[in-house]
């Protein structure tokens, strides 16, 4: 888990506290000490000290890194000095963890021995700096380190928080403007002897705007359909989805294409262009896949790990799905009351999101596809003006222009209810499931 969503995916999973601490004889029982305390808080299994967890014959680098990842919080236990003893050499573990914990968006509780201060930044290594800026605890406060582990407790709580869909404003202004230029850059800037060509390419360019939103209108009408798919696709596994589902489909699309190009009325020379961007598409699509493969497993062996905001349908309904077979697993109580709350706080936002109106939606969850069809759009209304200036025959880009409007209207509104169903359905979903875990 993070408490931002701009760091890697690495560190954004779930598992327990990490002591960071400085050996000594002197403060070897009192770490000794909090070990126990926070172990009988949370078990050994969510609880890092490297004397007590790190086994015999361990790589003692590797097992550090992996328990510090794997990790919420990590305690600094600092002492007197403590800040005149770090060194930057890269054999200071100390230095190293902080390091570590400071790039990977941690929580960190510097913990003040008695007698300790904490460090300015000055006074530490420019790699740590920002370790001057955390709020420190103090064991003179709490000798017996109650509040330490309340502290503790409630930090994967706050961290299942889900932050609200940002919205855009600058999204519909930005928009116009970009629309504006569009429409005004071919009526004012084209050639007269280019205007025929103009005509052509704008009718083309209004057909297939027309096709684009026809076809995603006709998509969204089928939500029901699509969610029934979905839902069977999100119940598998990532190596099955992939067997099953991506692999058919891009061997399907490459075929379909290869065929495409060459059964067509295309000339020769023209064809290996195609072929090539045919390619690339095709290349594109596998990596697409593979990179969700790649963070589906990642999931899988991290879990749980903290959902990407802002929030979507499907990535909730996948991971509820994780939730309910890691519980008939039998895994750790623990992280299923996390993964549960942070699911609950997701399905609150969707359900929220579902209540926007039609112009929040459409800003806020689709900004690019806004300002391209608007470009789009109103470039190819220009273009049919400008060819139909000469002749003065405006009622042409007239009628076209209202037909991509028509066309744009009825896509938005398809998509939007489609929308709005979806988040519903997801939500009540999620709760629904939740309660049946509670009873």
């Amino acid at each position: 888990m993070s408490r931002t969503t701009n760091i890697p995916l690495r560190s954004l999973d779930m598992g327990g506290t990490f002591l960071n601490y400085r050996r000594h004889d002197e403060r070897i029982a009192f770490v000794r000490t909090l070990y126990a305390r926070l172990v009988s808080r949370f078990g050994s299994n969510a609880v890092f000290l490297d004397s007590a967890t790190i086994g015999h014959g361990r790589r003692y680098p590797n097992q550090l890194r992996r328990h510090l990842d794997r990790s919420d919080v990590v305690v600094v236990v600092v002492h007197a000095g403590w800040a005149k003893e770090l060194r930057t050499d890269g054999a200071d573990w100390v230095h190293n963890e902080i390091r570590w914990a400071l790039a990977a968006g941690k929580t960190i509780i510097p913990l003040l021995l008695d007698g300790a201060k904490m460090p300015r930044a000055h006074e530490l290594p420019r790699t740590i700096r920002e370790f001057a800026n955390f709020q420190a605890h103090r064991t003179i406060d709490d000798p017996e380190h109650v509040r330490l582990c309340e502290k503790i407790a409630g930090e994967p709580q706050r961290r299942a928080v889900i932050g609200q869909t940002p919205a855009r404003p600058w999204a519909g202004p930005l928009a116009a403007l970009l629309g504006a230029a569009a429409f005004a850059a071919p009526v004012l800037a084209l050639p007269a002897s280019t205007r025929d060509t103009a005509a052509v390419v704008s009718i083309a360019a209004a057909a297939l705007l027309v096709v684009v939103l026809f076809s995603v209108g006709v998509v969204s009408l089928g939500r029901k359909q699509i969610n029934s798919a979905e839902r069977l696709a999100q119940d598998l596994d990532p190596t099955t989805y992939n067997l099953l589902v991506a692999a058919p489909g891009g061997i399907l699309l490459a075929g379909f294409t290869v065929a495409i190009v060459f059964s067509s009325p295309v000339e020769p020379r023209l064809r290996p262009l195609l072929v090539l961007i045919a390619g690339g598409a095709t290349m594109y699509a596998i990596f697409l896949v593979l990179g969700q493969y790649k963070t589906e497993r990642f999931r899988e062996n991290h879990w749980p790990v903290r959902l990407e905001e802002p929030v979507k349908p499907a990535p909730v309904r996948r991971e509820l799905e994780r939730l309910l077979r890691k519980q008939a697993a039998g895994a750790d109580e623990e992280r299923i009351r996390w993964h549960v709350t942070h699911l609950e706080n997701a399905a609150d936002v969707l359900s929220r999101d579902a209540s926007r109106s039609r112009w929040s939606w459409l800003t806020a969850d689709h900004a690019l596809p806004l300002l391209l069809g608007t470009a789009w759009a109103a470039a190819a209304v220009g273009l049919m003006t400008s060819a139909a200036l000469p002749a003065m025959r405006l009622w042409v880009p007239a009628i076209v222009l209202a037909a991509i409007a028509l066309t744009i209207g009825l896509t938005v509104e398809a998509a939007y209810r489609r929308q709005v169903w979806v988040r519903r359905h997801v939500a009540d979903e999620v709760h629904a499931q939740i309660q049946r875990l509670h009873d």
